[in-house]
C-alpha cells in the first residue's frame, strides 16, 4: 500500500511534539507587521475595509456582506479580490448591500439579493454609470455622485429615497437615472430610507423618509456653510465652515442641529455607527463626543497622531494615520479590529491594523477560509485549512464543535480542543500545546510542523510569511 508522503511527517510530529520557535507579534506592534500603504478605510455594521495605493483592497470581519464570497469570520485582513477591478472608495450600507467605485469611475456593486436583479455576494458592475467619484447605500437604495456634479440613484423608491414624486408610479428602479433637483453636488451619503446631498454651495439637503412621511429634496434648518456631512439612521453629522460639529437627530422630526465647539476646528467625523461622534481637528487628533451628553463629555482619543480619516460601524472604530497605517478600537467578537486573534474580545485603546500571515506550502501560497492566528506568541493555523492541502482527510466533528479527526488510508489522528493529548490509530499521544477552537474550526500550532522531522519550516518576519517545505530534498 502506497502511503501519502505527508502522514508519517505528519504523525511523528504529533508523537514527539517537537517545535520550533516562531516568534510573532503582538497586536499592539506599531511598526513591524502593521497592514500598511492604506489610502482609504471604510466600515460596515460588522466589516471592515481598507484599500491600499497599490489598488489591493483588504476586508476584515464578517465575511457575509464583504464581496468576499463567503460566510467566514476574517480576525486578519484578507485580500479583496475582483479580477476586473481595483476599487478607489467602498460605501456599505444600513442593510445587506454595498457600492463601490474604481479608480476608473466605474460602480460596482453586491449583496445576498442585488437591487441589479443579480444575485450574487461577489461585485458586479452597475451598467450605464461612468465618470463616477462617490457612492452612497441606504438599505435598498444607491446614489452615485458624477465628475460633474449630479447624483444618480437605483434601487428601492418606496419612501422616496430616490424621487419622492415617483414613489407611486416609480416603486423600484432596476437601472440608474440622474435625479433632479440635485445639481452642483460634492458629497452624497445615505442611511435606511434616508440620502443626503451636500452641494458645492455649502448647502445641505436631505430626502426620503426617517419616519413615514416621505419628503423632496429639502434644505436641513441650519444646514448651511457646511464642509463635510456624513450619517447613519436617522442621525446626520455635518461640520461648517467653523469647524463646529453639527449633529441632527431626525428621529425627533425636523429642527435645528445641536452644535459642538472643540478646543481646535475639527475637519471631519465619522457617521456615528458607534454610538458617539468621533471627530478629526486640524492637528491630526480624535476626539469622542457623546451626543447625550453634554460639552463637557468630549474627550481626546489617546494614542491617536495625525490621523486623515476615521470610520466607525456597530461599536467599533477605525482611524487611518498619515503614514498608512490602520487603527482600531472597540469589539472585536467578529474580528472588527483586525489584529489576528479572535480570543481578543475588545480593546478599549487603540490597536493597530496586523497584516495576514501568509502560509507557504512547498512555495506556494495557501488561500484557507480561516487564516491562522497570533495566540500567546504562536502562530495557530486550521487543521483543515493546511492539512488538506496535504492530501490528508479532515473531518470536523460539528456535534460538539471540538474534534477533528486527520486521516490517510490506516492513519488516523483524532484532535480535540484543549486537550494536550492526540488519539493516533486508537491510541493517546501526549501534545506540547493543546489545539485551540476559534471561527468554527480546530487551530493547532504550526510549531507541529518541525523540520527535524522532515519538513523545513522557516519564519520571514519582513515579509510575515511561514513557508513548509516538504520537498525531497529536505526529507
Amino acid at each position: 500500500m502506497k502511503i501519502n508522503k505527508y502522514v508519517i511527517p505528519l504523525l511523528i510530529c504529533l508523537c514527539l511534539g517537537l517545535c520550533i520557535s516562531i516568534p510573532v507579534t503582538t497586536a499592539k506592534d506599531n511598526t513591524v507587521h502593521t497592514l500598511g500603504s492604506i489610502s482609504y478605510i471604510q466600515a460596515s455594521s460588522d466589516t471592515s475595509y481598507a484599500t491600499d495605493k497599490d489598488g489591493t483592497t483588504w476586508t476584515w470581519g464578517v465575511g457575509q456582506n464583504a464581496g468576499t464570497g463567503d460566510n467566514y469570520v476574517h480576525v486578519s485582513p484578507i485580500a479583496f479580490t475582483t479580477p476586473s477591478a481595483s476599487f478607489k472608495m467602498i460605501a456599505p450600507g444600513s442593510g445587506i448591500y454595498t457600492s463601490a467605485v474604481t479608480k476608473e469611475g466605474l460602480v460596482y456593486s453586491w449583496g445576498v439579493n442585488d437591487p441589479s436583479q443579480q444575485k450574487t455576494s461577489s461585485p458586479v458592475q452597475v451598467q450605464g454609470l461612468k465618470g463616477i467619484a462617490t457612492t452612497a447605500t441606504g438599505t435598498k437604495h444607491f446614489l452615485a455622485l458624477d465628475n460633474n456634479g449630479q447624483v444618480w440613484g437605483w434601487g428601492d423608491n418606496a419612501n422616496g429615497q430616490l424621487d419622492k414624486s415617483k414613489v407611486n408610479t416609480i416603486p423600484f428602479y432596476n437601472t440608474p437615472v440622474r435625479l433632479s433637483g440635485l445639481d452642483q453636488v460634492k458629497a452624497i451619503a445615505a442611511s435606511d430610507n434616508y440620502s443626503i446631498a451636500l452641494k458645492k454651495d455649502g448647502t445641505l439637503w436631505g430626502w426620503g423618509s426617517i419616519s413615514s412621511t416621505s419628503i423632496a429634496p429639502t434644505l436641513l434648518i441650519g444646514g448651511k456653510q457646511i464642509v463635510s456631512a456624513t450619517m447613519n439612521y436617522g442621525e446626520v453629522i455635518a461640520v461648517n465652515q467653523a469647524g463646529k460639529v453639527l449633529d441632527w437627530d431626525l428621529t425627533s422630526g425636523m429642527h435645528a442641529p445641536k452644535t459642538y465647539t472643540l478646543k481646535l476646528p475639527v475637519t471631519s467625523t465619522d457617521n456615528g455607527s458607534a454610538g458617539v461622534i468621533y471627530a478629526i481637528t486640524t492637528n491630526g487628533s480624535v476626539w469622542k463626543i457623546d451626543p447625550q451628553s453634554n460639552q463637557s463629555a468630549i474627550t481626546q482619543v489617546s494614542g491617536l497622531q495625525h490621523i486623515v480619516q476615521i470610520a466607525s460601524g456597530n461599536s467599533f472604530t477605525l482611524a487611518l494615520d498619515q503614514n498608512g497605517r490602520v487603527h482600531s478600537w472597540g469589539i472585536n467578537d467578529k474580528g472588527q479590529l483586525g489584529i489576528g486573534n479572535p480570543f481578543i474580545s475588545a480593546s478599549v485603546t487603540p490597536v493597530t491594523v496586523q497584516k495576514p500571515i501568509i502560509v507557504q506550502l512547498n512555495k506556494t501560497d495557501l488561500r484557507m477560509p480561516n487564516p491562522p492566528l497570533l495566540i500567546q506568541n504562536a502562530v495557530y493555523v486550521p487543521v483543515r485549512g493546511l492539512f488538506e492541502k496535504m492530501n490528508a482527510n479532515v473531518v470536523w466533528d460539528k456535534k460538539n464543535k471540538n474534534d477533528v479527526s486527520i486521516t490517510s488510508g490506516t492513519t488516523s489522528i483524532r484532535l480535540t480542543k484543549g486537550k494536550s493529548t492526540a488519539i493516533v490509530n486508537g491510541t493517546n499521544v501526549p501534545l506540547s500545546s493543546p489545539p485551540q477552537y476559534a471561527n468554527e474550526s480546530i487551530f493547532i500550532p504550526l510549531r507541529f510542523i518541525s523540520e527535524t522531522i522532515g519538513a523545513h519550516v522557516n519564519w520571514d518576519s519582513k515579509n510575515y510569511t511561514v513557508s513548509i517545505d516538504t520537498s525531497a530534498e529536505h526529507h
